[in-house]
């Protein structure tokens, strides 16, 4: 994990961001329940707190709805808009129930200059406390069947900029960087025992150059690392009325045809869906497929949107 700022160092800076209030909301509709909340002034001093709302979320995971999981953690950076660095690698925590939590409390600048603000959501390590200057891997999990092993895997960025001293929330919007796979998955013909679901034929690192100077949503994400099958919950859907989704974050890559994509797993054996042609997963979007199993093989129907359910494209899958 990555080691909080060193006390000494940060209690010289004048700026300061506790943050609070991490909200998980729609495009264009973010809201902070204390967005309208006055802080008190120390001194000469104001605080600056921060809400934070992210693009969008999983759906199988009722609590990431609404906000970033408890124990999750947000590294924050902040300078002065005129570039001066004030406070590096913050490591603040969620605490469940829409906070972040510990980390250094900071304020503005006495001086009345406007700050920059970074944040970054990510498992990548690099050392020192100085904003990364060069390429660091954020890794998705392997085992993804909770809700902690999934946000976990999730790589988050926000920027936030020229914020002028204020009593109220200051509010950032994370983007995904990489994508999110659902399956749902239903008995067919046979009634077969579903006993789990896996993704394979991706790669698991995530390869990335954060940039203060480039927009959350263009940061660019490449594949590396091994190729490594990754566990997905095995809940099983009544019917696709109202599927009941197991969610997986992958990295951003181009598949190659004929790879084995998705497997459910049986008392039986297993039933696997081959990509027909190659398939190319992007950052920000969410990839939907939804699985009858029967004892002759897949039927399978899938989906590929910006976070918006659009026309599903028809498939097919074979028992091996």
């Amino acid at each position: 994990m990555i080691n909080i700022l060193n006390n000494k160092k940060m209690n010289t800076r004048n700026f300061s961001i506790t943050a609070a209030l991490v909200l998980i909301a729609l495009p264009l509709a973010m809201t902070s329940c204390h967005a309208d909340n006055d802080r008190p002034i120390e001194g000469l001093r104001m605080e600056l707190r921060l809400s934070s709302g992210i693009e969008q979320a999983r759906a199988s995971f009722s609590a990431a709805d609404t906000q970033i999981p408890t124990g999750e953690q947000v590294i924050v950076y902040v300078d002065e808009t005129v570039g001066t660095p004030l406070y590096e690698k913050n490591l603040l925590t969620a605490d469940g129930s829409g906070g972040l939590l510990g980390g250094i409390k900071m304020f503005f600048p006495e001086n009345g200059n406007n700050a920059d603000i970074y944040a970054l959501h990510t498992n990548a390590a690099w050392a020192g406390n100085a904003y990364p200057l060069g390429a660091v891997t954020h890794t998705v999990n392997t085992d993804q069947r909770t809700l902690a092993a999934c946000a976990a895997s999730d790589l988050l960025c926000a920027r936030t900029m020229n914020v002028a001293k204020t009593t109220k929330d200051v509010g950032m919007t994370f983007y995904h960087l990489l994508a999110k796979v659902q399956v749902a998955v239903r008995s067919g013909n046979g009634d077969p025992d579903i006993r789990g679901i896996t993704l394979g034929g991706t790669q698991i690192e995530a390869i990335f150059t954060p940039d203060k100077a480039t927009a959350p949503s263009a940061v660019a994400v490449a594949a590396g690392g091994p190729v490594a099958d990754i566990t997905t919950g095995a809940d099983v859907s009544t019917d696709f009325t109202t599927p009941q989704y197991n969610d997986a974050i992958i990295v951003p890559q181009t598949v190659a045809a004929n790879t084995v994509f998705i497997t459910v797993h049986l008392a039986t054996g297993d039933l696997v869906y081959r990509l027909p042609a190659n398939a190319t997963f992007e950052g920000g979007k969410r990839y939907v497929y939804q699985i009858t199993a029967n004892l002759a093989g897949l039927v399978l129907v899938t989906s590929i949107t910006d976070w918006m359910p659009i026309n599903p494209v028809p498939g097919n899958a074979t028992l091996e």
